[in-house]
């Protein structure tokens, strides 16, 4: 196991010491490769490395949908299919396995392939079939890191400017000052350079910070001032689809709900939903997070991930990146294989299955036999999640219940609301609705009402 020491950055900081403010960090590789790294990490993940933090109600609901998961009876959920939500693989684990500080720990990643040597399939489930027919009874072994190195998405010899709000810039003594101008403090005195070492503990707290604040370095180093919640902009979606493609994609594929609504405020109390609704729903948690800003580059977002987002499409290729698939990678991330299910309103794709050539390039690798009695390991989601057919309540605030109209009753007269101010109204979900909620569930508390029923009110024109 690699010592603490070993798993910590240096990094040079320049303060704005009257405002106690990051002016803008100085890093390397390592540094840079960890925080293009968060746009990858699913957002499950993001829950369970968060949830026991101040963030409990900075990041929508996720944590309510992610607790209600966690809850599901497995007549409902299986015990397999939890453990693909709750702790959802990384399709980019390959690439990170050896990250200077890895949150994901994607160095526990299995591999396995069939034990003909013709064969160049590589599959994260040992039950799953290689294209020859053969199972699949070898376990691939990653040692150190190959002639290309394993890990990270740049290259080894470049450095970085980072500022306080994750924007990632190239070297530059002009760019230094105009950073020192924005803050007012071309005066040499207001100014002081610290050397700062950084570990697991250190980039975990960036990550949370990066979600909620918009001076993440600052935030997690110096101090905590978060800034208010602000209403949510969706912005443009990017429209790199053609109306075809998304006519077709959609035209069979629709979910159904009824919103429980209260008429005199406008607001979503529940919805009512069947299996197929819920199945959606726990699917975002094995969305990497980094896929919210592809589609939408303009997000009212209170964190700064976004930023993070455009510099790496602002990097060129060739100074910057190990190669154009790196840079792929991060701007169009994917779910890892095996996770997504059959009814897909969102055109999120599945990421390719590994090559032996792939692992071999990166890593030395041994192959291990396994007997055929071997426990088989890994399940894919297939079809579906949820065992149906069942109905479910669905509140506003994403808590996932069955459905029982005495307890939608009760919720009713617990937040005051006449019986009489009471309608019903119908959804049918297509592609833009369920970005709209995917989008609700990370930057909202009433993700229902902000993606059907005032989504009008939120997009920018």
């Amino acid at each position: 196991m690699e010592s603490e020491a070993s798993q910590t950055m240096s990094l040079k900081i320049l303060v704005e010491k009257e405002k106690n403010q990051i002016v803008f960090v100085e890093a390397n590789k390592d540094f840079v490769d960890v925080l293009f790294s968060f746009l990858t990490i699913p957002i499950g993940t993001i829950v369970r490395l968060t949830r026991e933090h101040f963030l409990k109600e900075k990041i929508g609901c996720l944590n309510n949908l992610y607790e209600s998961l966690e809850k599901f009876d497995e007549n409902f959920l299986s015990s397999e299919h939890k453990g693909i939500l709750l702790h959802p693989r990384c399709a980019t684990d390959v690439y990170c396995r050896d990250l200077k500080v890895n949150l994901v720990e994607c160095n526990k990643s299995k591999y396995y392939a069939c034990n003909d040597g013709d064969c160049s399939f590589v599959s994260y489930y040992q039950n799953d079939s290689c294209p020859c027919g053969k199972a699949l009874f070898c376990e691939v072994n990653l040692l150190d890191p190959g002639l290309e190195g394993g890990s990270g998405f740049i290259r080894p010899t470049v450095r970085f400017m980072v500022t306080d709000d994750f924007q990632v810039l190239p070297m530059s003594t002009m760019a230094g000052l105009s950073l020192l101008s924005n803050f007012g403090a071309l005066d040499g005195s207001k100014i002081e350079e610290r050397m700062l070492n950084v570990g697991k503990d250190e980039v975990l707290k960036l990550l949370k910070c990066s979600l909620a604040s918009r001076t993440p370095f600052s935030d997690s180093i110096l101090k905590p001032r978060f800034s208010k919640t602000k209403p949510i902009k969706y912005g443009p979606r990017r429209m790199n689809l053609s109306q075809r493609d998304v006519d077709t994609r959609n035209k069979e594929e629709k979910i159904n709900l009824k919103l429980i609504i209260n008429r005199s405020n406008n607001r979503a109390l529940y919805a009512e939903v069947e299996e197929n609704f819920v199945n959606l729903l726990a699917s975002f948690l094995s969305f990497p997070i980094g896929y919210i800003f592809k589609e939408f580059p303009y997000l009212s977002f209170m964190g700064c991930l976004g930023n993070l987002y455009k510099s790496v499409q602002d990097f060129d290729v060739n100074k910057f990146y190990k190669s154009e698939e790196m840079k792929a990678i991060l701007l169009d991330p994917k779910l890892a294989p095996g996770t997504s299910y059959s009814n897909k309103l969102i055109g999120i794709e599945e990421a390719a299955n590994l090559s032996c050539s792939t692992l071999s390039s990166l890593f030395e690798t041994e192959y291990i036999g396994l007997s055929s009695e071997s426990p088989l390991r890994g399940v894919k989601i297939g079809g579906g999640l949820v065992k149906g057919p069942s109905m479910f309540m669905v509140t506003d605030s994403l808590w996932i219940a069955h459905l029982s109209p005495i307890s939608g009753i009760s919720l009713i007269n617990r937040l005051k609301v006449p019986l009489s101010d009471i309608q019903e109204l119908e959804v049918n979900m297509g592609e833009e609705e369920t970005l709209h909620l995917l989008v609700a569930s990370l930057v909202s508390r009433s993700a229902l009402t902000d993606a059907f029923v005032r989504k009008e009110t939120k997009q920018e024109t």
